[in-house]
């Protein structure tokens, strides 16, 4: 006993030492005792309602504590006992997967109700934190916190306890809870079809965003084009929304009238959606963006430009581009074996060919000189980093129309299909 007040701790005490020393004044050497997994029941016991925190707190932290204990200390007047306690409750728990009717599940219930009851929102918040994913916890317990007014305490639950049914979701929906706790039952995983119906008619701009950066979540084409139509206020849905998998095609039409042109062509590429479709599509957005009026905008209108860019971001840019201008018949392919193949399947349509010198499978001079084989007056723009004399004139040699040197401005593009165009109209 003399080693374990004197700080020597390297053995257990007997159980009569250990007795003397929960009756001694020397705090640290009863924190320390009270740490012990094998300390007998009672001593442990004995300890939860010892007058100094520091000594409750290592009981509450003792896996070995008896349940009886850890009763005492959910009511303990120290909060950091209580957030210690709270910390370790998942160690309690297995006794509710046995009979729920006995005096030790009974217990565990008393505890779990302890704290989830709390005065302080920092304890029920951490209970949540470790009960959250658990089966075993009673349902009017884990109600209580799915409802607490504080969403630290409740956000845990809603997103993630399986107890909750969908019934009482769209019941908690409808009690006008904040966004943080809206959020969390946006953010659930498999989230049911009338849930993410309730989620989206409260227009709440965190948790609907949420909602739709939720792959899981099953969003009906009714609540797809509800959302659409209620889009125009929030520009945090615009990117989420147009990047979920499936659209109906009144939401596709109703995210055009107010998206960027970016997003509208990210859309298309996203989406398969028909050509008619497609073109009625660039076609709002240039009229909305009115950006670029050209002299030639009926023209460019009328003209089916096949695009052969292999860079993503390159390609979208350009897409932009030519949309802002008022071309709305765009088909775009990364490599040139696919824009020969689709030329050759479509030439008759193709009014223009913008193609890039840096395609992984061809340079843009050889698919100008396949070109060329096909069609001798097709307007071609090539659109290079060489800016030697040498590689002008060979691509000049075989014929291409305007020769754009990397990167491009946005105005100098214009520039250049101008001519095009105006050579063209006469």
């Amino acid at each position: 006993m003399f080693g374990w007040l004197k700080g020597k701790r390297d053995t257990s005490p007997s159980y009569e030492e250990a007795k003397e020393i929960a009756k001694s004044d020397n705090v640290a050497a009863r924190r320390d005792l009270a740490a012990l997994t094998d300390l007998e029941p009672e001593l442990l016991y004995f300890f939860a309602t010892d007058k100094d925190p520091e000594v409750r707190k290592a009981v509450a932290d003792n896996k070995a504590a008896p349940v009886q204990a850890k009763v005492v200390l959910c009511k303990d007047e120290d909060k950091a006992v209580r957030a210690k306690l709270a910390s370790r409750i998942a160690e309690l728990t297995p006794a509710l997967d046995q009979d729920a009717s006995s005096r030790a599940s009974q217990m565990v219930i008393e505890v779990l109700e302890g704290l989830a009851t709390d005065q302080l929102s920092e304890i029920r918040a951490i209970l949540t934190e470790e009960i959250k994913h658990m089966e075993s916890i009673p349902k009017h317990t884990v109600s209580r916190l799915a409802r607490d007014m504080d969403a630290t305490v409740s956000s845990p639950m809603l997103q993630f306890s399986p107890l909750l049914e969908d019934n009482e979701l769209i019941e908690i929906i409808s009690d006008s809870i904040q966004d943080d706790a809206l959020t969390a039952i946006a953010k659930r995983k498999g989230l049911g079809e009338h849930v993410a119906h309730a989620v989206a008619e409260t227009e709440s701009g965190q948790a609907v965003q949420a909602l739709l950066e939720n792959n899981s979540a099953q969003l009906s084409d009714n609540t797809l084009t509800f959302i659409s139509e209620k889009a125009v206020d929030h520009q945090n849905w615009h990117g989420p929304l147009v990047n979920r998998d499936e659209l109906p095609e009144q939401a596709v039409k109703n995210i055009a009238e107010y998206v960027t042109t970016s997003l509208v062509n990210q859309m298309i590429s996203k989406h398969n959606l028909p050509n008619d479709v497609v073109m009625d599509l660039r076609r709002t957005v240039f009229n909305r963006m009115n950006k670029v009026r050209s002299r030639y905008t009926e023209h460019f209108s009328n003209s089916r430009v096949l695009l052969a860019e292999e860079n993503d971001e390159m390609r979208r840019r350009l897409e932009n581009s030519l949309t802002e201008l008022g071309f709305i018949d765009i088909r775009s392919v990364g490599d040139g074996e696919t824009a020969l193949r689709v030329f050759e399947a479509e030439r008759t349509p193709v009014k223009l060919m913008i193609c890039s010198d840096n395609l992984p499978d061809m340079e843009g001079q050889e698919i100008l000189e396949e070109v060329r084989d096909l069609d001798e007056g097709l307007p071609f723009m090539l659109l290079s980093p060489k800016n030697d004399e040498a590689s002008i004139m060979e691509a000049k040699r075989y014929g291409v129309n305007e020769y754009v040197l990397m990167p491009y401005s946005e105005s100098d593009l214009i520039k250049r299909i101008e001519n095009i165009y105006r050579k063209i109209a006469g």
